[in-house]
């Protein structure tokens, strides 16, 4: 083998206010290694398939590194020329990071295999980086100020936060940063809030946040009201606490609007993917999850209220009193009791084009009417 060039240290592919991370990442776990957690914009492109990893680390177990390399020689020799080239392909727009499970041997033979003088291995491999994005958080979180965009279910939050997102050419450039975190974390942050698509692993999840909040670099940070559990996956305790004491923007919208957007988001939208039935059904099981909260009595007036929609369930009309019903009895109610525990000062308030407006006029000292 050849003599293996530096490693690059875990802190340099995410460093703090380079808005992209400046190094192209190639992840040459297996495909196990990365179901369990992935890095933010790697490319996943592995030296050994899970079945070819398993083989070789009995080989190890046995007779020791020299069989075992030996062994991985062997069994992907018909397969390599295929897998480097994939990895130069990767490699070809500049300086490369190579990262493996430990930055031990994997990523060494990649570096080597690639042969470009621009790509190095990883210290410490995924293991190190994963350490850094968690020890990170908290100075990330510091850099800059936090603004929650809070409201009740229905007021359009996520909508909000994805019009400032993609605003072009913001009146303050690098004022403000949007982190979505119901976004990261594949869902939308309440028992009805399961997208088509599977959550990240949380170790993925966590990677996302650190990452994203080590690589902006604006005078203020911008996220969505959210609990400690956003679907499956948890927020990190540092960004949670920090998110129950930040200032916040309340976004204001009568109870027709929210109906109406509940409708869309929950009703119409899924039964146009998946059918009547089968979004009646996910309906069911999110009503039937809150039985506890929601009481006896609640929970039967909207499972019955959701048999009788089928029918014609297109007509925005069929659904009101079961979306009221549940706005006004339950999560109008959490948020009141969550508003009330934490009393957290709000910066802004107003509806969403005067919250955009405010934030895109001068987001670095937010402002507008507040309370």
């Amino acid at each position: 083998m050849k003599a293996v060039a530096t490693r690059l240290p875990p802190e340099v592919l995410y460093p703090a206010g380079a808005c992209t991370a400046p190094f192209t990442i190639i992840d040459v776990r297996s495909p196990v290694e990365v179901a369990r957690g992935a890095l933010p914009g790697a490319h996943a492109l592995p030296l050994l398939s899970d079945e070819e990893r398993h083989q070789v680390g009995l080989r190890y177990a046995e007779a020791g590194q020299e069989a075992a390399v030996a062994l991985g020689w062997e069994i992907t020799r018909p397969h390599l020329h295929e897998r480097v080239a994939a990895w130069r392909r990767a490699a070809a727009n500049g300086p490369t990071a190579i990262v493996c499970w430990r930055g031990g041997l994997r990523s060494s033979l990649a570096a080597e295999l690639i042969d470009r003088p621009q790509t190095r291995p990883v210290s410490g491999g995924y293991k190190a980086v994963r350490r850094h994005l968690t020890d990170s958080l908290p100075g990330a979180l510091a850099r800059a100020r936090l603004l929650v965009l809070t409201g009740l279910t229905g007021a359009g939050k996520t909508e909000l936060l994805r019009r400032l997102a993609g605003t072009p050419g913001l009146a303050v450039p690098g004022a403000f940063h949007v982190v979505d975190l119901e976004a990261l974390a594949g869902h939308r942050g309440s028992s009805f809030g399961a997208t088509d698509e599977p959550q990240p692993p949380q170790a993925s999840f966590e990677h996302a946040i650190a990452s994203e909040l080590l690589l902006h670099r604006a005078r203020l940070l911008v996220v969505e009201d959210e609990s400690r559990y956003v679907g499956r996956r948890t927020l990190p305790p540092a960004l949670f606490e920090a998110m129950r004491s930040a200032p916040v923007a309340l976004l204001e919208a009568p109870l027709e609007e929210r109906v109406a957007r509940i409708f869309d988001e929950y009703v119409r939208a899924p039964a146009e993917r998946h059918g009547v039935a089968a979004t009646r059904s996910a309906l069911e099981a999110a009503v039937t999850r809150l039985r506890r909260r929601l009481g006896g009595r609640r929970t039967s007036a909207l499972l019955a209220a959701l048999a009788q929609a089928e029918s014609a369930w297109a007509d925005p009309n069929t659904h009101q009193a079961w979306i009221r019903l549940l706005l006004e009895e339950y999560y109008d109610r959490l948020y009141e009791r969550n508003r009330t525990a934490l009393a957290r000062r709000v910066a802004l308030r107003g509806d969403a084009d005067s919250l955009a407006s405010a934030l895109l006029a001068g987001a670095g000292e937010p402002h507008g009417r507040r309370t």
